[in-house]
């Protein structure tokens, strides 16, 4: 093909469908032949990847990756343009756009990757920078180590780290999503990086007003992102003692759904079994044991007229709070046990265990309650989704119960492990069944449900949600309340 004819081509797009159709076909074929049209070529089909007709768009976007094989120097204005257009509304456009950027990764994967990642940095467009860094992770991120060399890897990792500060939260948990997938950052100083980037972004040593809810949830998701990359080698001591410093007697006050104060108790106990060591144990331990006491009633006096002189309100047991609380405090003081055993918590300690104690009579019968209904079959959906609600609330039972236990002893002993009730479901049967196997076996088991009680009036438990009509999957409920005058929540 000569010069003149291949010129008329890219004149060609300017004209109808059919035209614009066979111009692209033909301008993708022979552009190799001509590196001084290139230039024109490029705009020519940029154009078309406006066009009216998402046909010819569709057509045009699929010829981009010819032009990069063609003449490589196109290759960073080609990957622009293709992230720009992954803001498309069509779902079929936006499947051809990625199959062209998968292509034109193939012809220069750090190249293609630097691009991608600079796009995103430059751009202020949100919906262009999350699609982005979605395709990163969903087409990229999960390819094998043929397609994914150790070299492009190091590459990703060191440019997320240079654009890590411009993303938004959002962003930042999709970029650590991405290279957790790697297989560069598998190993232990891969992970503790991780974790050091997650604490760097969330400026943990300015503290927190205790009135920022906005920064506690950004915080809290940080967290959450972080708990995977944790083990006995990589901490969550900076996490934890942020928690103990400002949070956790702040949540009670936060105007916060239950739910969500629930969460951000449940991200502490994920992080306290990883926390390393820390300094000031005996101010930070002392705000979580005043917060969990808060959870835990008095007993009630035994006479009416006593009851009815020193208190008038009925005790309401928070399961779900209690489990993260006292989950929290087993595993830090497993790490400093002199924190129950000192002189000047004795008193607070003897109240702590009365208060456990009146907790654990009522947990003892209803925990029983539950694993009747729990082993009942069920025939339709609703009795299937009351058995998955009865099981966690069996499984916030039999935690709290075994915790207590080892509170309880004299000293206090830190030996029970637990699987905490807001995992999935079947990894909370095989905890039932382990924990129901070794109350059968054990004597050492068999002796710890020996727990003294003082006498105290019955904290006797109700017929509630988790008995009758439970169709909800989460660990929080309404309060419910027995004939009694008594309360549970859950």
């Amino acid at each position: 093909m000569a010069l003149e004819a291949f010129s008329k081509l890219i004149e060609a797009i300017k004209a109808g469908p059919k035209e614009k159709r066979l111009a692209l076909q033909f301008i993708g074929r022979f552009c190799k032949n001509f590196p001084t049209e290139m230039t024109k070529a490029l705009e020519a089909i940029f154009d078309l990847c406006e066009d009216e007709d998402v046909t010819i768009r569709k057509q045009a976007v699929k010829e981009l990756p010819t032009l990069v094989r063609a003449s490589p120097e196109t290759l960073p204005r080609v990957v622009s343009i293709l992230i720009q257009l992954l803001q498309a509304n069509d779902t079929t456009e936006i499947t051809q756009v990625q199959g062209s950027l998968l292509a034109v990764y193939y012809l220069n994967q750090i190249e293609t990757v630097s691009e991608i990642l600079n796009e995103i940095q430059r751009s202020q467009e949100d919906l262009l920078r999350k699609r982005a860094l979605r395709f990163l992770c969903t087409r990229i991120g999960v390819l094998d180590e043929s397609d994914l060399s150790k070299d492009v890897e190091e590459h990703i990792i060191k440019k997320c780290k240079e654009i890590a500060n411009d993303l938004d939260p959002e962003e930042f948990i999709t970029v650590i999503k991405l290279l957790s997938t790697l297989k560069s950052m598998q190993t232990l100083l891969a992970r503790q990086e991780l974790v050091n980037m997650i604490t760097a972004q969330c400026h943990l040593e300015e503290g927190w007003n205790g009135e920022d809810t906005d920064r506690i949830a950004t915080v809290a998701a940080f967290m959450n992102h972080a708990i995977s990359l944790l083990s006995k080698n990589v901490h969550s001591t900076k996490f934890v003692t942020f928690m103990l410093d400002y949070v956790v007697e702040n949540i009670p006050k936060l105007p916060l759904s239950s739910d969500d104060k629930l969460d951000l108790f449940r991200v502490l106990a994920e992080m306290c079994p990883y926390c390393g060591e820390f300094e000031n144990v005996k101010q930070r331990l002392g705000k979580l044991f005043d917060v969990l006491l808060t959870f835990l009633p008095k007993p009630q006096a035994e006479s009416v007229e006593e009851s009815t002189s020193t208190n008038n309100e009925t005790p309401v047991f928070e399961f779900s709070f209690i489990e993260c609380l006292m989950y929290s405090l087993h595993q830090l003081s497993r790490k400093y046990p002199d924190f129950l055993i000192a002189e000047e918590n004795e008193e607070k300690v003897k109240d702590f265990r009365l208060r456990l104690r009146y907790f654990y009579r009522g947990l003892s019968n209803y925990t029983n309650q539950l694993k009747a209904a729990i082993d009942i079959k069920s025939n339709t959906d609703d009795q299937d989704e009351q058995k998955k609600s009865r099981l966690i609330a069996y499984k916030i039972c039999s935690n709290n119960q075994a915790l207590l236990r080892d509170l309880c002893r004299s000293p206090p002993s830190f030996k029970t492990t637990v699987t905490l009730s807001w995992k999935p479901i079947e990894e909370l049967k095989r905890s039932i069944s382990e924990s129901d196997g070794a109350n059968g076996n054990s004597k050492d088991n068999a002796s710890n449900k020996r727990v003294s009680r003082p006498e105290q009036a019955v904290y006797k438990p109700p017929g509630g949600k988790f008995s009758n009509d439970a169709s909800n999957n989460r660990s929080t409920y309404t309060t419910t309340k027995n004939r009694r005058g008594y309360y549970q929540r859950y």
